[in-house]
């Protein structure tokens, strides 16, 4: 993934490949597991899929153990799963890179990409929101503003090499905090240990 995402497609040879894996280039070796470029790629990308498929997953039901056991913690798990969606973020910058760049490589992967990367992330955050938000929240589109902004904080570090205004991490949840804590409701402003 490394080398696509950071050559493209058609700049790697089956040698480079190869050489990064270890293998003795340009021998032929890669071939006893892929049938070409096209094929290792595909596999690369299903992999990154199951990957984060399983994350979501696991992030999903611990954020929805620790809001059930300490619901007066409320920011500390939003803070916690924030973070842990950046890290996901940046274990998926190469797959993003490669979708933008060699996108009709994958035409017949990109709507299960969709599915199984992007849209996972908001469906799952939609159910946390439904947990804990007000009765007639938009939990879907609540889900969607907020992984949207932190989505927006890693593209433009990624894009420009640093996050906008050149704000820290840190400083960016305990803002980002504040306000999906107001979109859950006004109870969980009150319940929060941030001023404690």
């Amino acid at each position: 993934m490394t080398l696509f995402a950071q050559q493209g497609f058609a700049a790697t040879s089956i040698g480079d490949i190869e050489e990064a894996v270890g293998l003795q280039p340009r021998r032929g070796a890669l071939y006893k597991h892929f049938k070409n470029k096209q094929d290792l790629l595909e596999a690369a990308v299903r992999q990154h899929l199951d990957d984060a498929a399983a994350t979501a997953e696991e992030l999903e039901a611990a954020a929805l153990s620790s809001a059930a056991d300490a619901p007066g913690n409320l920011r500390a798990i939003v803070v916690a799963l924030a973070q842990r969606f950046l890290a996901e973020m940046d274990r998926l910058e190469e797959l993003t890179r490669i979708i933008e760049h060699d996108r009709s490589r994958l035409d017949e992967l990109i709507a299960e990409v969709k599915l199984r990367a992007v849209d996972l992330s908001y469906i799952s955050a939609g159910r946390l929101v439904a947990e804990v938000a007000p009765s007639g929240t938009d939990a879907d589109a609540t889900a969607v503003v907020l992984l949207g902004s932190l989505v927006a904080l890693r593209r433009t570090t990624w894009t420009f090499g640093s996050a906008p205004i050149a704000i820290s991490d840190d400083r960016f949840l305990d803002a980002w905090a504040d306000v999906a804590l107001a979109a859950l409701g006004p109870q969980h402003v009150v319940a929060s240990d941030r001023d404690a």
